[in-house]
């Protein structure tokens, strides 16, 4: 380690000042090693942290490796003299606040002169340089972090290091598009996230700030930035279409670029004479810019629990549907699709009053005294009650709703003294109440007064809310032998449905559905209503599966429990449904489902498949494993041909889980097929049952 000696060190320092006086400032070389200062600056300081370390731990073992520190210090101050000269380089690119600049600059140079002085106090032998090594640590540390923070406001804004420990000012809460400063609330926000990092006051770039409205005007070293009325002349927004390669490409290569949003509402500002005090009130605009400055509003912030894994299960029980409207995020939206609309069904959705912020109950047999119920739903943004049997009455169990933007009474018993009073206390900003009692007259007394936007026909936003309805399947099963009719229907008059059977997209150019859908081979159906006038329906798809067997003769060792009874279930080729207790599921409880079929004559099997559900907070999970045994013949014994182990992850699942399990056992022939479906036995430790049977539900074991 000579190399790291006084002398050299000094001669090292030497010789890169004599390069430095000899070169010019502008010289793409020194540029290209100025870039590296970066890189270079984390080394000693990185040494000098693991040297005060080993320099502690030694002074309190009493073994203190005087050589390692003196290594480690050598090795320090010869890279934080060269990450001097490197920032010193880099310091001619320009750009910088020359005051801030220079404070950083010799902050740089003490520091590299202590760690040299650090050096050269490890090598002294006398008492007194011992004692005044430590203090000198610290007080070099002390310098080095006043030299890094100024090196961090150079390059990220004299605010970088204390941004996050300041008390977050509230948001300025703005609820209209109108009410927005087409600059502070909208083009500041866009600049302050892609180039004020490059373009502030400590920063210029270019010699350009882009922080306020006056660096804005001043413009850079080009000139002025923005011509007012004139987007495609102003460099701040042409330089966003150069080549990204372009060195005078804004925001440069590397950097999160603008969106296509973004460069826009930069465009519509500038060419709206780019003001820095003004309401968008009082500019023109469009619906495609209302929806780009639809996000930039800003709400009273709602803080949501999340809902229980329980209270979803029964919502989904009774019929609904039920999403999150962002993932791991506990706003939700919810549906009635299945079955007969109940007052016990809808009582299921007051334990997610609170998370609920879309509510469709529309095309059900919903009436006054169903919605009676439905009086907290404080947080409701969209609701859905079109084509139901609701009147006036119903509006009044939503006075809580204030935070409703979107109400759609299509096709309901809503008249004039209903809406009137209703918009009394809550007033959304679109509400569509075509072929209701509302007369036309009064709508727009209702529209001055309450500031809302009525939509009394089939235009403008309500198409895009009033889609038809999908058709619906009436064939249920969906496992068959030979063939199968598949039935659809809609509730709608002169729909035309279109469908495909190879999983593609359905359009009006596909298979068009008459009377029946006939399949004699697996098919993947999809299928969607048209009509003139509405927009097209929702996608419904369904799988159709061709099984070899039929099974009729078996032998099953354990029951279902008598909860849940029926062993024919496993074989009548239904599957059930989202709910364990819709009757088509048999439930076993400890015990595994161990059955030995018999298919009369020797055949050739490919796959054996075992449908089952989980649903954890029901204490129902999915098998451990599935085995298939086979025999020619019974009397010899069974030989076990395949195994297909299940290695479920996570704990509690989100409802209901559907799974098929398939066991390949290609070309096998064989009379007799044993299938055991391991229970997993007792619940997990995490589990709020730990230690108790766990259940097993199958509907379906299939021989392909």
């Amino acid at each position: 380690m000579r190399f790291l000696s006084t002398k050299n060190i000094l001669v090292f320092t030497l010789i890169l000042t004599v390069v430095i006086v000899s070169i010019s400032e502008s010289s793409r070389l020194v540029l290209f090693l100025g870039r590296f200062h970066p890189l270079i600056l984390h080394l000693p300081i990185g040494a000098l942290i693991l040297t005060l370390f080993i320099d502690i731990v030694g002074r309190i073992n009493n073994n203190y490796p005087k050589q390692t520190v003196q290594y480690a210090l050598g090795f320090s101050a010869f890279f934080a003299v060269l990450a001097c000269y490197l920032g010193y380089f880099l310091s001619f690119e320009g750009g910088y606040d020359k005051d801030t600049l220079d404070t950083h600059l010799w902050l740089g140079v003490v520091s590299a002169i202590l760690i040299i002085g650090l050096f050269l106090f490890s090598k002294v032998e006398h008492k007194k340089a011992s004692r005044l090594f430590f203090p000198a640590f610290i007080i070099t540390f002390i310098v080095i972090s006043f030299a890094g923070h100024y090196g961090s406001v150079l390059t990220h804004g004299s605010d970088f290091l204390t941004q996050y420990a300041k008390v977050p000012q509230k948001a300025k809460v703005i609820k209209n598009i109108d009410s927005l400063d087409i600059y502070k609330d909208v083009v500041h926000k866009i600049l302050d996230g892609k180039c004020i990092q490059c373009h502030n006051p400590t920063k210029r770039k270019g010699e350009l700030a882009l922080n306020s409205s006056e660096n804005i005007l001043k413009g850079g070293e080009n000139g002025a930035v923005i011509e007012k009325g004139n987007a495609s002349n102003s460099l701040i927004y042409t330089s966003l279409f150069l080549p990204i390669s372009d060195k005078k490409h804004m925001p440069p290569e590397g950097k999160p670029q603008l969106t296509k949003e973004e460069v826009r509402l930069v465009e519509y500002w500038i060419n709206n004479q780019a003001h820095f005090n003004e309401k968008v009130a009082n500019l023109p605009k469009n619906d495609t810019l209302n929806k780009m400055l639809a996000k930039y509003l800003v709400f009273e912030e709602i803080k949501i629990e999340e809902a229980s894994i329980s209270a979803i299960n029964e919502a989904k029980e009774a019929g609904f549907s039920v999403l999150k409207l962002v993932p791991n995020q506990p706003e939700l939206s919810v549906k009635f699709q299945k079955g007969e609309i109940t007052d016990d069904g809808l009582k299921t959705l007051n334990n997610l009053n609170e998370q609920i912020i879309e509510l469709d109950l529309s095309n059900t047999a919903l009436t006054d005294n169903m919605i009676s119920d439905l009086k907290e739903f404080k947080n409701l943004q969209k609701l859905s009650l079109n084509n139901t049997k609701i009147t006036d009455k119903s509006l009044a169990n939503f006075h809580n709703s204030k935070r409703l933007k979107v109400l759609n009474l299509y096709n309901t018993g809503i008249t004039n003294k209903g809406l009137d009073a209703f918009l009394k206390h809550v007033v959304p900003e679109d509400i569509y109440i075509w072929e209701t009692e509302v007369e036309k007259d009064f709508i727009a007394k209702l529209e001055s007064e309450y500031k809302t936007n009525l939509h009394a026909g089939v235009a403008d936003g309500f198409v895009e809310i009033t889609k038809l309805e999908s058709p619906t399947f009436l064939t249920d099963e969906n496992l068959f032998v030979d063939s199968l009719t598949v039935k659809l229907v809609s509730k709608i008059k002169n729909v035309k449905t279109y469908y495909t059977i190879d999983g593609s997209e359905p359009d009006s150019t596909s298979l068009k559905y008459k009377d029946i859908i006939f399949l004699k081979n697996s098919a993947h159906l999809k299928l969607r209503g048209f009509k003139n006038g509405w927009l097209p329906s929702n996608i419904v798809e369904k799988g159709f599966f061709k099984i070899k067997y039929e099974v009729e003769n078996y032998n099953l060792v354990n029951q279902p429990d008598a909860r849940y009874p029926g062993g024919s279930k496993l074989f009548d080729l239904k599957q059930g449904g989202d709910s364990f207790k819709d009757g088509s599921w048999a439930g076993f409880t400890g015990d595994n489902i161990d059955v030995t079929i018999d298919m009369e004559t020797i055949k050739e099997i490919d796959k054996i498949s075992v449908n089952c559900l989980e649903n954890t907070v029901n204490w129902i999970f999915f098998p451990k494993k599935v085995t298939v045994y086979s025999s020619t013949n019974k009397n010899t014994g069974f030989k076990k041909i395949r195994e297909l182990k299940i290695n479920r992850k996570g704990k509690h699942g989100e409802g209901t889980i559907i799974k098929s399990y398939t066991v390949d056992i290609p070309k096998t022939k064989t009379q007799f097929i044993r299938v055991v479906v391991e229970n997993y036995k007792a619940l997990p430790k995490w589990h709020e049952g730990a230690g108790k049977d766990a259940w097993l539900f199958v509907d379906e074991i299939l021989i392909h």
